[in-house]
């Protein structure tokens, strides 16, 4: 995924689905180069390289 896609995804009022190696993730902030993601249902954030993340689709 591209950085402005991840800004795009991050400013959305709307709950959009992303991916990082098939788990779902909450993208929480953007630093130079990556994002700072929290794996849903625990307590694990990392950063990942923007390319690493995959949109699956606005959440129900």
């Amino acid at each position: 995924m591209e950085k402005d896609r991840v800004k795009e995804i991050l400013d959305s009022p709307e709950k959009i689905e992303v991916k990082y190696l098939g788990e779902p993730v909450w993208i929480e902030g953007i630093k130079s180069n990556t994002a700072n993601v929290t794996v849903m249902g625990t307590c694990k954030t990392m950063d990942v390289p923007f390319m690493s993340l995959e949109e699956t689709g606005k959440m129900e």
